[in-house]
């Protein structure tokens, strides 16, 4: 009896975390690209270019590894070089060429692109405190607002679930990029967009059936454990 229990109990552990009995489901994996060095000096880079640091890269091949399991039919990016160059690392020797959509962009800082936070505060103290406090009218000069983003990025979301049905996608895309797509999915307010934590190379998964969106997997970030 002990036998068969430990087999029921590893078929039960081992299942998909959602069985729908539909094999059309698709999954979206989402992920962020690498450290960048703008990442590491504590500055804000929305439609600016960055490059991946040593971590960011060795973080893209962890993601890799992560991944190397999931039979992978199509990856989309931003088009910024340290999104490309994540999805590079990730994929490996897969032979897939991502395909960039510009929705799946990072907010664009506007007059604050490049700037660290503190000169920010000093320079703009209204427009910061509305950042700090999720207001959505933060809007950085010259920039976007979340909803803005949200409204894009959702968009593109929707588009690459309905053009791969059935089949495991991977976009990587940007911090507050992802922050928006979990948060349209979830029908979370836009005071809390950016109430999940969103990590260099974390990983999320969706499942998309019957038309509806489900999170199976939020920032998980154990592949980066022994990444230094």
């Amino acid at each position: 009896m002990g036998g068969r229990l430990r087999r029921a109990l590893r078929v039960w552990f081992t299942r998909p975390v959602y069985d729908s009995g539909v094999s059309r489901t698709t999954r979206i994996y989402l992920a962020r690209h690498g450290q960048t060095v703008t990442n590491k000096e504590g500055r804000f880079c929305g439609h600016a270019e960055t490059d991946l640091t040593p971590l960011g890269e060795e973080q893209a091949r962890a993601l890799g590894r992560r991944l190397a399991p999931v039979e992978i039919a199509a990856c989309y990016t931003s088009d910024y070089s340290r999104a490309i160059r994540t999805a590079a690392l990730a994929l490996g020797e897969r032979g897939i060429t991502p395909a960039i959509d510009q929705d799946l962009r990072e907010l664009h800082y506007g007059e604050w692109e490049l700037e660290r936070e503190g000169e920010i505060r000093r320079r703009y103290p209204e427009q910061h405190k509305l950042m700090r406090s999720e207001d959505p009218a933060w809007r950085p000069p010259g920039g976007e607002t979340v909803s803005e983003v949200r409204e894009r990025t959702a968009a593109a979301y929707e588009r690459i679930a309905k053009a791969h049905p059935g089949k495991n996608v991977l976009i990587v895309s940007h911090g507050t990029a992802i922050n928006c797509m979990l948060s349209a999915v979830l029908a979370m307010p836009e005071t809390h967009v950016f109430r999940v934590d969103v990590h260099n190379c974390g990983l999320s998964e969706l499942e998309v059936r019957g038309g509806r969106s489900y999170v199976v997997r939020l920032n998980e970030t154990a592949h980066l454990a022994d990444v230094r």
